[in-house]
């Protein structure tokens, strides 16, 4: 019981569901927001919802899992099919209970959209030419939204939810040229599968380059204060950079998931980076 258990945490996807939570935090403190208890809760609700959907969609990707990422719980073995959805249906029911009894209307609505939208991604969205990609990218932006909804500004999360947006967009099409091969023969819609590997590595290189001269310019115009600046400039840009040569100068699977770890190392230092915007 207990290691079908860590089993399943490791199909949620920790680091996913921290990032996802921490993008709420961000939201929050660029709104603004200084009373902590207000997002605690949602903080550790939206970390559930992510894991929620990094669950349902394995399941449903268990075939293309075998040749894009066979080491995982379901293509390895490790855990059947059916204890997988039985999982994800019993801990959902129990999320979307405590989220109704818990939360108000408004974060109510908010949580069990996400979950919804998640789950109809999994099963039928990714296969819809490009869609697949705006989705992941509008779900993951949408949480800055939503912590700055918390703090009772949400207007105030426009440009982070601009540069999430930017920002996941490049990463998942890097992360559909790495994966063309499992993705392209089961009917997966993503950029790399319609427009091509090469196109793909093309438009990636020039989203993130296009990010990364517009990530400083809120701090530039005087809107959010100097750590932004400097640790973006340090850290998150040349993120942007590197990972734009790497796709560029050599395109194999080997450096596409390369150049997606660093994004997303980026990615964390990014929501840093948001949340000192307004200290």
């Amino acid at each position: 019981m207990l290691r079908r258990l860590l089993i399943s945490l490791e199909m949620m996807r920790p680091h996913n569901m921290l990032a996802g939570s921490l993008c709420v935090v961000a939201g929050f403190y660029v709104a603004g927001g200084r009373d902590n208890d207000l997002f605690l809760v949602p903080w550790i609700l939206t970390a559930l919802v992510t894991g929620m959907g990094n669950v349902i969609n394995d399941y449903f990707d268990v075939e293309i899992d075998r040749v894009n990422k066979p080491r995982r719980p379901l293509p390895s073995g490790r855990l059947s099919a059916r204890s997988a959805v039985r999982f994800y249906a019993l801990a959902t029911a129990a999320l979307t209970v405590t989220i109704i009894a818990t939360q108000s209307a408004r974060v109510s609505i908010v949580l069990v959209a996400w979950e919804i939208l998640l789950f109809t991604y999994a099963a039928r969205i990714k296969r819809v030419p490009v869609l697949g990609n705006l989705v992941v990218a509008s779900v993951t932006s949408s949480a800055f939204w939503f912590g700055s909804m918390l703090a009772g500004s949400p207007a105030a999360s426009a440009m982070p939810v601009a540069i999430a947006f930017m920002f996941v967009m490049s990463r998942e099409v890097i992360k559909s040229a790495e994966d063309v091969d499992g993705d392209a023969p089961s009917g997966v819609g993503t950029i790399a599968v319609v427009v091509g590997e090469e196109r793909a590595r093309s438009i990636a290189a020039v989203i993130m380059l296009v990010l990364a001269i517009l990530i400083p310019v809120p701090a530039i115009v005087g809107h959010y204060e100097p750590g932004y600046f400097w640790l973006m400039e340090g850290l998150v840009v040349p993120s942007l950079i590197v990972s734009s040569l790497i796709v560029i100068r050599n395109p194999c699977r080997r450096t596409f998931n390369r150049a997606s770890w660093i994004l997303k190392a980026g990615m964390f230092f990014g929501i840093v980076g948001i949340a000192l915007a307004r200290w």
